[in-house]
């Protein structure tokens, strides 16, 4: 199993991407989702996603939307990464800012 953070603020426009054009770009990379959930804490409005398994690659889905990187938490190993082209400009993994659902 599988959560997933993904911040609506998009650094290239802006703005925001929707709630709705991210789930449906998501949903083409990952299976078996169980629960979803919105989150206006933290610093932007964020998609979690918890799900079984990736079908596709989380860095092809940051870049679809235009995101710096996207923040996923293994429940295999017990632990999370930053996934994208920017991921390295993040810094590490900060379980104290991730989302769980």
């Amino acid at each position: 199993m599988y959560t997933m953070n993904i911040g609506l603020a998009n650094p290239f426009t802006g703005g925001y991407n929707t709630v709705e054009q991210t789930l449906t770009k998501a949903m083409q990379f990952v299976s078996g989702v169980q629960q979803v959930r919105i989150s206006t804490e933290g610093d932007e409005p964020t998609v979690i996603i918890h799900y079984a398994y990736h079908t596709g690659s989380v860095d092809v889905l940051a870049t679809a939307l235009d995101q710096d990187c996207i923040a996923v938490y293994d429940f295999h190993i017990m632990a999370g990464s930053l996934i994208g082209d920017k991921a390295n400009e993040w810094g590490a993994f900060n379980p104290e800012y991730f989302q769980h659902i």
